[in-house]
């Protein structure tokens, strides 16, 4: 599964911290335990070099003067356990503790070493000093030596402050890394709202001021809009030519099957030719049907072509084309409009092509597959909810509540005995759907079918 570029930018940065953490504290300890004993030692150091001043010579002995001297004024660290031990150059002890250890024959200088004295671990340093007034060459061998509590307690703290600081300064560098990340990001978040805000038929270029690095991502997107937006021309492109193509030979067929018809005598091969201009009508209008199929999907129209027009004219230009077909059918057609304009955005031959399939359909298969209609067809146009409601009406046999919600599928007929191409009411629903209009089929209060395009309303007819 691969995680988005967020999670992973986060990812990288807050696995180096987790690690650089615990590695910065391992470092930090390791030079702060070598300064911590530095200084220690040396103040250790200080505190040994100052018996010297409390030994001298007195009666062909060595003396060490106590009075006013503690161990705490040795001048060590003074938060751990303090210890001397003081000998002459024969092993007789002058001052101190008998048990604290010396470094041993291992070590028989001067120098610092690791003891044990009354179960506590120390840190010690022998010294031999030499003595006020006595003969050259007696030295006195100090011991001192310092339990390790204060150092590890100094470390502890020094660790402890800067784990707080280590932690303090890890969290403020990952805040800082999100609110990065989040800006880095920006530029990706402003195309990705700029393409979900776009309807999914809008082909213009993405026009967003990027950095150079998401330039090339703008660029490759825009590069394909165009390459889509071509092919879809060349499938429009495609369908006219079919058209084209077909409808010429299908209506030189007619043609010569009615010239053949009108000279025919013999009344089997006048049939046949009724038959076959019958069925080039069927082959003219199914091709037709297909054309208009084609260019009202709604994946290859141009909605940025979409215009603001009153839909009252383009209604009514499409009744009266219709006018004389349906009247030689023995139907009547009425067109009832109220007086206002209705400003919609849409291309006014896909609206007529709507309301032509919306009459065609109700003039073909109101009367159901027995009979013929030959009652009225209603046409309305009026505002219902703030949207222009286009609805065509019937007093006809209506449709079964089961086919309802099939009729407009492509090629579906309720009885497959009546003509037509069964793509009236699928041609009806992708061009409302183009407009972002909203279909409702329901029966009518006289039992036929009311079809109802509502067409969202537009502020002004100015608007472009």
């Amino acid at each position: 599964m691969i995680q988005s570029v967020r999670a992973n930018l986060i990812l990288w940065f807050i696995v180096p911290l987790i690690l650089m953490i615990p590695l910065s504290l391992y470092v930090s300890q390791y030079v702060l335990t070598q300064r911590i004993d530095d200084s220690f030692d040396a103040m250790l150091h200080l505190g040994a070099e100052r018996f010297e001043e409390r030994l001298f010579f007195a009666e062909g002995d060595v003396r060490i003067n106590m009075h006013y001297f503690s161990v705490n004024s040795l001048g060590t660290g003074g938060q751990g356990k303090l210890f001397y031990r003081v000998k002459d150059a024969q092993g007789r002890l002058l001052a101190g503790f008998k048990g604290l250890q010396g470094p041993g024959i291992a070590f028989p200088g001067e120098g610092f070493y690791d003891t044990v004295f009354a179960g506590t671990e120390l840190r010690a340093l022998r010294l031999f000093i030499p003595v006020r007034g006595a003969s050259a060459g007696e030295l006195v061998e100090v011991i001192v030596a310092e339990s390790r509590e204060g150092r590890e307690n100094l470390l502890q703290d020094f660790l402890s402050n800067l784990l707080v600081i280590n932690v303090a300064l890890g969290l403020s560098v990952l805040a800082i890394a999100l609110f990065a990340i989040h800006q880095g990001l920006t530029p990706l978040k402003r195309i990705e709202s700029a393409l979900r805000s776009r309807s999914a038929h809008d082909l213009s270029p993405v026009d967003e001021q990027v950095p150079a690095e998401v330039s090339m991502l703008v660029d490759s997107i825009n590069h394909l809009m165009v390459k889509i937006k071509q092919n879809m021309q060349h499938i429009q492109q495609f369908n006219a030519d079919v058209s084209h193509q077909l409808r010429t030979p299908i209506s030189e067929i007619r043609v010569l099957a009615e010239i053949s018809e009108k000279q025919c005598n013999d009344p089997l091969l006048k049939q046949n030719l009724q038959s076959i201009r019958k069925t080039t009508d069927y082959a003219a209008r199914t091709t037709q049907q297909l054309l208009k199929y084609a260019k009202t999907k709604s994946d290859l129209v141009d909605h940025a072509a979409l215009s603001v027009q009153d839909l009252q004219p383009v209604c009514h230009e499409a009744c009266a084309r219709l006018l004389n077909r349906i009247l030689k059918r023995g139907q009547e057609l009425e067109f009832i409009a109220d007086e206002r304009e209705f400003p919609v955005r849409c291309d006014p031959i896909m609206v007529q092509w709507l309301l032509t399939n919306l009459i065609d359909n109700a003039s073909l298969h109101a009367g159901g597959p027995d009979a013929g209609y030959h009652g009225t067809i209603r046409v309305r146009l009026n505002e219902v909810m703030g949207s222009a409601c286009l609805s065509v009406e019937d007093d006809g046999v209506g449709i079964p509540d089961a086919a309802m919600q099939h009729v407009t599928e492509r090629f579906y007929r309720v009885n497959r005995d009546e003509k037509g191409s069964g793509l009236g009411l699928s041609i009806v629903s992708q061009v409302a759907q183009t407009h972002a209009a909203q279909l409702q089929l329901r029966h009518s209060e006289q039992g036929g079918l009311l079809v109802s395009v509502l067409f969202p309303l537009v502020e002004a007819m100015t608007e472009q």
